[in-house]
């Protein structure tokens, strides 16, 4: 007696026309070939980041008039901490300058010049070294984080002009001061990811100053019908940790993108 499967192969050899049928239940429907599988998706690694940022940016009226600005690294240890080593510059300039004014009244020319003495600096250089440990309190695209680590200041200024609008009077100031700091600080702020690879961020800082050394230079030297005089002091001083001064504040706004 003939087999099902024997008789299913002699029928279809016999009527071609039968080989369009389904199979018999029970036979074992060829196997489908395996699709190649698709390529893993490609996603941004957030490890590491550039920073760049704007101090002081509710404190500094010059902000416009130079720079005060920053750039870093983040490193992202894991969802909520990272480490950020920052440098700072800030550099302003403002140089005084004598202002002619010339009147004409009845034929005669009149040429009178004016010099606004500055009483503030001519100009400023400030450079900081941070290294910031950064905790984030949520795991959103919005969060605030916590922060605190050390700092590095140098900050110089000069105050330096040359008046010559008197008549037979020639007065030239040169002001110099620096400082250097070393200490603690601590960072309140906020940060939004606005794009897998960009984040906004804006902070505010307390810096407490544990050592502080400043140096101070003044000179004028008037002359008057040729005759010179001058008047010269210097004066060195240093603190450490001095509760009463040693308190410094800012905020920044800056970008991080992660690579």
């Amino acid at each position: 007696m003939l087999r099902r499967s024997s008789l299913v192969v002699v029928l279809t050899l016999a009527f071609p026309a039968l080989a369009q049928f389904e199979p018999f239940p029970g036979d074992k429907p060829a196997e489908p070939k395996p699709e190649p599988a698709a390529p893993a998706a490609m996603t941004p690694s957030a490890k590491f980041g550039l920073v760049f940022s704007l101090q002081n940016i509710f404190q500094n009226p010059g902000l416009l008039s130079g720079f005060n600005g920053g750039i870093g690294a983040q490193f992202t240890l894991n969802e909520r901490l990272s480490l950020r080593p920052t440098v700072s510059l800030r550099r302003t300039a403002d140089t005084p300058v004598a202002v002619e004014r010339t009147v004409v009244t009845n034929g005669m020319t009149t040429t009178t010049r004016t010099f606004n003495r500055p009483t503030g600096p001519t100009s400023t250089f400030g450079l900081g070294l941070n290294g910031d440990l950064l905790y984030r309190l949520l795991e959103g695209a919005l969060a605030p984080y916590v922060g605190g680590g050390l700092f590095v200041s140098y900050a110089s200024q000069v105050r330096a002009f040359t008046d010559d609008t008197v008549m037979d009077q020639v007065t030239k100031v040169n002001d110099q001061s620096s400082t250097f700091g070393f200490g603690l600080r601590g960072l309140l702020g906020v940060s939004w990811k606005v794009h897998p690879h960009f984040a906004l961020f804006a902070e505010y800082a307390l810096n407490i100053s544990v050592i502080s050394t400043q140096s101070a230079t003044t000179s004028t030297e008037n002359t008057v019908m040729g005759m010179t005089s001058s008047i010269r002091s210097v004066s060195n001083s240093t603190q450490v940790f001095e509760f009463n001064t040693a308190l410094n504040h800012g905020a920044a706004l800056g970008v991080v993108a992660s690579f």
